[in-house]
């Protein structure tokens, strides 16, 4: 189920199901859910955007410190159950979320630190949650 799907849900006062097995389901296996207790900055990326040079002078710019940061991949974001916080990261695309949530979108960021307006529109979409 997709985190916007729970949400919708949840609002309605509906409770989804918990799988008491779940080693008979492999998706539950290779999809654990994250802990977002200190989560500042949910960042939705691939493992090579994760370690890219250029996210760490982001995380840095946004003045959020590294253990606030929680990376994910996209079927990690959409079977993440439970609240997730306000601020997320896509490097993706545009994700499907809750109004709630303030969601910034950029390309890459291969091509981010070769695009200097795509830079200037993250910076500006980060601006705007502040």
């Amino acid at each position: 189920m997709k985190h916007q799907q729970a949400v919708f849900l949840q609002e309605m006062g509906i409770t989804h199901w918990q799988v008491r097995k779940p080693a008979l389901f492999k998706t539950e296996q290779t999809l654990k859910q994250l802990n977002l207790s200190a989560c500042k900055l949910l960042v939705v990326c691939t493992e090579e955007d994760a370690k890219h040079e250029l996210m760490d002078a982001i995380i840095n710019a946004f003045q959020i410190k590294s253990d606030q940061v929680v990376y994910c991949s996209l079927a990690q974001f959409e079977n993440q159950q439970g609240n997730l916080p306000t601020l997320i990261w896509s490097t993706l695309g545009e994700i499907a979320s809750s109004p709630s949530h303030q969601l910034l979108h950029s390309p890459s960021l291969a091509e981010l630190a070769t695009n200097a307006v795509a830079k200037k529109v993250l910076w500006k979409q980060f601006c705007a949650y502040q």
